[in-house]
């Protein structure tokens, strides 16, 4: 099966977690890219369409292309996932089915904020019944050995999603 990985990173943060989980998939990554969250007044610009909800216009570099599965990353800006990733998010509906999310934050706290787009994201996923792989990671974590040790379990808890493989949905008929 073809992965994706499509992340929003600012930083670098969630660009690292990206590229850590790349390496141990084997999927492809692509970025999400805002220029409206540029510079000093794109930090400011950023926090203030998180409280209230605004989703700008995104491009994915490179396009998210022939993918079957994908994996979604990005940071969490007052409680929410980051308006860009949410923008990606709110056409889940136009994307392959997604197995697994990532989320960087300043500090550990609940991921209640972030249960309704989750759900979303599940209903339109591969296993709609069963909850959707969520990993998220405090900011002081990603460096140490312990962030390392999370990415790689949560590799490992998609493997089996990405691994499977797909039947052609019709066999050639055999000239008889």
């Amino acid at each position: 099966m073809r992965t994706v990985i499509v992340v929003y990173s600012r930083s670098g943060r969630s660009l690292r977690i990206a590229e850590m989980l790349a390496a141990r998939t084997n999927a492809r990554l692509c970025r999400i890219d805002c220029p409206r969250y540029r510079g000093f007044r794109g930090w400011l610009r950023g926090w203030r369409d998180a409280r209230r909800g605004y989703l700008p216009e995104i491009d994915v570099v490179p396009e998210i292309g022939a993918a079957d599965l994908l994996i979604l990353g990005g940071p969490v800006w007052a409680g929410r996932f980051a308006p860009p990733l949410r923008s990606l998010m709110d056409k889940a509906n136009r994307l392959p089915p997604v197995v697994g999310v990532f989320a960087t934050r300043n500090r550990i706290n609940s991921t209640l904020p972030l249960e309704a787009d989750l759900m979303a994201l599940a209903a339109a996923g591969p296993t709609p019944d069963e909850p959707l792989p969520l990993l998220s990671l405090a900011r002081r974590t990603l460096r140490g050995a312990a962030g390392t040790k999370a990415v790689e379990r949560f590799a490992e808890r998609l493997a089996p999603l990405v691994s499977r493989r797909k039947l052609p949905a019709l066999l050639p008929l055999q000239a008889a």
